[in-house]
């Protein structure tokens, strides 16, 4: 794909997990337009979920843009859907009702003679106060290891800066390790001033950047999304974080509290010295925040 990704080197699973921010038609071509081509020229299912345009004028949008769209929906390896008329048919957006969607969708493909599937999803119905849609940062970080380590999946996140604000496209573009940029981008390639990064061998997430009066929605609306990830223990590996004010270590040990009446841990890796500074100034308040040795 004439793409160029950032984040570091993935395992084979999280290299199907990528997502693009992309603004235009020429930039939607060298995303969406390859993907599909390359999903089809590998013999799997093509499954596009468009946001709000109608599946034929997807078929011929691709068509413009080098896809032989209208032959691959004849033939069955070409399949587009509204996001609507599918997983969203439902209200909320449910992430396990996703995880059990796209295990049906890749047991036809490979029952229908593919070698598995390759779905484009259009993310832009996330701006528009879609019921659910504040758990989509909790399904992009679920996806790897419950979806895709499992799961014959590649699949692209469509994010159009002209729908989504600029916030939260960067919010939820780097819970990816794997980013696609079109070749020709103009502009630099920032990271949020607080990121959120999935982990490859536990469950949890890494924060990237300050936690700050200026980023305390993206703080809470990731301890939101850690609260409802699965299993007995979550980690929150802070080894990028710069720095954590007093609210931000507050919100944390909240957390672990909220975590602990539930029977579960939180478990914290590499915190900064901000973090740190702030434990030992409020000893009783910070007592319950648990650190990795």
């Amino acid at each position: 794909m004439s793409l160029t990704g950032v984040g570091p080197k993935p395992s084979p699973e999280w290299e199907r997990h990528v997502c693009c921010a992309y603004a235009g038609e020429r930039q939607w071509a060298r995303s969406a337009a390859e993907f599909v081509r390359e999903g089809l020229a590998a013999g799997r299912r093509v499954v596009y979920f468009a946001d709000t345009a109608a599946p034929a004028a997807v078929v011929e949008r691709l068509g413009r843009n080098g896809v032989d769209a209208v032959a691959a929906v004849e033939r069955g390896g070409l399949v587009v859907r509204r996001a609507e008329d599918s997983y969203l048919r439902r209200p909320p957006f449910d992430p396990d009702r996703m995880a059990r969607a796209w295990e049906q969708e890749c047991a036809t493909a490979i029952r229908e003679g593919y070698a598995g599937l390759y779905a484009v999803g259009e993310m832009a119905w996330c701006a528009r106060g879609v019921p659910g849609a504040d758990r989509l940062l909790e399904y992009e970080l679920r996806l790897n290891r419950e979806v895709f380590a499992r799961l014959p999946l590649t699949a692209l996140c469509l994010y159009d800066r002209a729908v989504v604000p600029e916030g939260t496209t960067a919010l939820l573009t780097a819970a990816h390790i794997r980013r696609l940029f079109p070749v020709g981008r103009s502009g630099a390639r920032t990271e949020p001033p607080l990121g959120v990064t999935p982990l490859a061998d536990r469950t949890g997430f890494g924060l990237r950047g300050g936690a700050d009066a200026d980023t305390r929605a993206v703080l809470e609306t990731a301890l939101a999304a850690l609260a409802r990830l699965p299993g007995p223990m979550v980690h929150l590996d802070l080894s990028g974080a710069d720095f954590l004010d007093t609210a931000a270590v507050a919100a944390l040990a909240a957390a672990a509290g909220a975590e602990r009446g539930r029977g579960r841990r939180l478990v914290l890796h590499r915190p900064p010295h901000s973090l740190r500074r702030v434990a030992a100034m409020f000893p009783e308040e910070c007592g319950g925040l648990e650190i990795a040795p």
